[in-house]
């Protein structure tokens, strides 16, 4: 018999975040036949590092596998849930006690939607900006160097949508793939993620196959996560020389952009239906 909910939680050598990760899964509103896979993605023995009471009688699972990228780290994890509904969850990010009954209710509610996404809050109190419209290449180069930040101030506006109110929930592009939930019927059809990319777009096109197969990518403001975050691409014009995680950006973005060049957005969208 099929499990309601399957979490998988992708880590790379961060099992003390996986372990606050669990601690809040534990005391969460979540179905009773939840099955939670814990993914250790080329990491040093990080999941025997995990606090064992973190996961005291939850059904959990644990697999190690080498590091090829983020998408196949999460799609060895689903391969192993028959769930009807599939968390992508980020290990620093800590559930409220309501979030994913929340984001259920939603998902249960609205058959149209095939993918969602809480609000998550950093820890300063900020919302994150994790719905987006459909990015221009000009747009992830502004979004990761500060000073083009300050100068393309409207770019960024449009792009990551601070106009919207954060509470609010609704259909956007796309949303990031540091927590989001798919129903099985969606995921059997856009699945599984690209693992033409290393670490980024995964989840931007995950998002945009959703509206071109059928389905609706929500935003569910109402539902509220932690998300610990530790920025890895953003800095300046030098950091593209000197850090890893920028350099495989603009790489997986290159990929993205050659292989959607020409493509409409999908119609459904929001911003598809903007344009028409």
């Amino acid at each position: 018999m099929a499990h309601t909910l399957g979490i998988v939680i992708l880590q790379h050598n961060t099992p003390h975040e996986v372990t606050d990760n669990l601690r809040a899964l534990r005391k969460a509103r979540l179905p009773e036949d939840v099955h939670i896979i814990v993914v250790n993605n080329g990491g040093h023995n990080a999941n025997e590092r995990i606090e064992k009471e973190a996961y005291k009688g939850l059904d959990i699972s644990f697999i190690d596998v080498p590091n090829k990228g983020f998408p196949h780290g999460n799609n060895v994890g689903i391969a192993k849930t028959d769930a009807q509904y599939i968390a992508m969850v980020n290990p620093d990010i800590e559930v409220n006690k309501d979030t994913i009954h929340i984001m259920l209710e939603y998902l249960k509610k609205h058959s149209k939607v095939g993918v969602v996404a809480p609000r998550l809050i950093y820890p300063n109190g900020y919302t994150q900006d994790n719905f987006r419209v459909y990015p221009r290449g000009i747009d992830l180069i502004i979004k990761r160097i500060k000073p083009l930040r300050k100068l393309f101030v409207g770019r960024m506006r449009k792009y990551l949508m601070w106009d919207k109110d954060p509470a609010k929930n609704e259909p956007v592009d796309w949303v990031t793939g540091a927590f989001q939930i798919i129903t099985r019927e969606c995921w059997e059809a856009v699945g599984p993620n690209s693992e033409d990319y290393f670490l980024f777009m995964s989840d931007l096109e995950l998002c945009r196959r959703a509206w071109e197969e059928g389905f609706e990518v929500h935003y569910v403001g109402k539902a509220r996560a932690s998300h610990n975050e530790s920025r890895l691409s953003g800095g300046g014009i030098l950091d593209v020389f000197r850090k890893k995680t920028m350099r495989i950006h603009i790489k997986d973005a290159i990929i993205y952009f050659k292989k959607f060049f020409g493509k409409k957005i999908p119609p459904t969208s929001p911003s598809g239906k903007k344009r028409t």
